[in-house]
């Protein structure tokens, strides 16, 4: 069972601080958004995500496009059945981009990638960076389907008995 109701808060708080940071940038660089649903994951749970990117460019392969999702995580403790249960709060963050063709940087400026670091990695305990393959492609299944480059817990994160 599980919630996606504050993940969705969240997003949308996200969302208007992102809009504002990005508004009126120029060529090349990220100044809009759009938003949907990843696919259903192991548990059933469908999580909020955005795709920020240059309207002129759009989302196509080789341009400007970053992906920040979130989504539950798993509180440790079993229902009465023993099965998994994800906590209402806190989430983890997924957030990936892009690759260039020199494999070593990325489409998307790196003051627009900070940028949207800073404000996302505000939602939650864990964070989960992903670095889409060049020409690949920055959707919700190539991010999750990347290997994460590096994945980040809290160090106190009370339910996980540090």
């Amino acid at each position: 069972m599980f919630s996606n109701a504050k993940a969705i808060a969240l997003m949308r708080d996200l969302t208007n601080k992102l809009q504002i940071r990005f508004a009126n940038q120029g060529a090349g660089l990220v100044n809009t958004f759009s938003q949907g649903f990843s696919a259903p994951d192991a548990a059933g749970g469908v999580w909020p995500y955005i795709l920020l990117y240059n309207a002129t460019a759009g989302t196509a392969t080789g341009n400007p496009v970053i992906y920040i999702e979130i989504a539950g995580i798993d509180a440790v403790s079993k229902d009465i059945f023993g099965n998994d249960t994800d906590a209402y709060a806190p989430h983890k963050l997924l957030f990936g981009y892009e690759l260039g063709a020199a494999g070593n940087e990325t489409w998307a400026a790196h003051s627009d990638i900070v940028t949207a670091e800073f404000e996302a990695i505000k939602t939650g305990v864990a964070f989960t960076l992903v670095e889409v393959a060049n020409g690949a492609g920055v959707t919700a299944a190539t991010v999750s389907a990347a290997t994460p480059v590096t994945t980040i817990d809290e160090l106190y994160w009370p339910t996980k008995l540090v």
